[in-house]
């Protein structure tokens, strides 16, 4: 008899892609279920998406975020920062300095409120300092996605889109100063520590000038509102993004700053697609859906305690600069109420600098750690919703037809 091709074996062993894939699909089903039925952010969805995920036992331990996850995580923060980055209008600053007091002043009665909250609960001193730095700041990837998603328009909106990236850049500046502190305190040699936040800082104003150069040089001969050039300023970013872990300067701070380096140079900001067209759009999915996953409602339980002190403290730190100065810089107390609230959101840059916290000083006690994963967690659900529903009672989200 004539030899029969043989089929292939078959495996019915479900590999990484099937999850990736499954994940994905549950995620942008909760995502558009929340905007359609609730008119909620689509970010809330692709979270909750997460949590669930989590709470089932498939979640990811944030201390030890699979390299493949943590590289996700730093490509979304990455186009994200530097979107925003794009946003900030210096010469807005110049002409009306009210602006700036309000972003250091929230910013600072924040990180003072997290660390009167971690130091009642016994978990005070520097690196609580650190903890509550890094949470201090408006997250930029809500700002974002409220802007675009719901096509807020009007002051409180480009404010909140400022003081997010401003608040965002004191963030990242000072964990790392107070990082290179608590290293020096360890370190055999306390110089050793300063020195390399030094380079991190300096490299990345380098990586930042080079980035802001290069996509300057490009926009020069291609059109960035198409979706083929977007996709080049995505592989920009991302190749940028490499050389900055490469060399250990800062992955948040460098895309920053080549935004706001970018945008000093021109009058209106560039027209591009939201995220820089799908590539980017679907690294912001994975990005929620991560932060879901990695925020294990178990480990959250036990600095649920402090992080709800420090949810609330923070919350009154975000309303107070706004009530107190939104007179002065040109708001009404309707519009400055909805402003702070606008700024409760917590970050996935926060996210990020408490993981490198937790892996560059492993004396950090665990339950700060979990205060402030709880916090992110419940800041980022309960303080996007308080975003929303500001932006709508400020007039800068429109009801859409019916009333709906």
């Amino acid at each position: 008899m004539p030899n029969l091709p043989v089929l292939p074996t078959l495996s019915l062993h479900a590999d990484g892609v099937l999850w990736v894939g499954l994940a994905l699909v549950l995620a942008s089903l909760m995502g558009e279920s929340m905007l359609r039925l609730l008119r909620w952010p689509r970010l809330i969805g692709f979270m909750v998406a997460g949590l669930l995920i989590a709470a089932g036992g498939g979640g990811l331990h944030a201390l030890s975020l699979p390299a493949g996850a943590r590289a996700v995580v730093d490509a979304a923060l990455a186009m994200l920062l530097f979107e925003i980055g794009h946003r900030v209008n210096l010469r807005w600053l110049r002409a009306n300095p009210w602006l700036l007091f309000t972003s250091v002043g929230e910013w600072s009665l924040s990180l003072l409120a997290g660390w009167a909250a971690l130091s009642a609960f016994g978990v005070g001193g520097m690196p609580a300092l650190a903890v509550s730095a890094a949470l201090a700041c408006t997250s930029p990837a809500v700002a974002l996605r409220l802007s675009g998603e719901f096509h807020a328009r009007g002051q409180v909106t480009e404010r909140m889109l400022l003081l997010a990236a401003l608040g965002t850049t004191l963030s990242i500046l000072t964990v790392g100063l107070l990082s290179g502190w608590i290293g020096a305190q360890t370190a055999t040699h306390w110089w050793s520590a300063v020195l390399q936040q030094v380079y991190a800082i300096g490299g990345s104003v380098l990586g930042a000038a080079a980035l802001a150069w290069a996509v300057n040089w490009v926009e020069r001969h291609f059109d960035f509102a198409d979706e083929g050039a977007a996709l080049l300023l995505v592989g920009l970013i991302l190749l940028v993004l490499s050389c900055t872990r490469a060399l250990h300067w800062s992955s948040l701070l460098t895309p920053l700053l080549a935004g706001m380096l970018l945008r000093l140079y021109s009058e209106r900001p560039r027209l591009w697609p939201r995220h820089f067209g799908t590539a980017g759009g679907v690294l912001v999915v994975l990005l929620f859906l991560i932060l879901g996953l990695s925020l294990d409602p178990r480990v959250l339980l036990l600095g649920v305690s402090a992080g709800l002190a420090l949810v609330l403290l923070r919350t009154l730190a975000k309303l107070a600069a706004p009530l107190l100065l939104g007179r002065p810089s040109g708001l009404s107390l309707r519009q400055s109420l909805a402003l702070g609230l606008s700024l409760t959101p917590a970050s996935g840059v926060s996210f990020v600098l408490l993981l490198d916290l937790g892996a560059s000083h492993r004396v950090l006690p665990a339950p700060l750690l979990d205060a402030g994963f709880a916090s992110v967690a419940m800041t980022l659900l309960a303080g996007t919703l308080a975003a929303r529903w500001a932006l709508g009672r400020a007039g800068d989200i429109k009801a859409p037809a019916g009333g709906r």
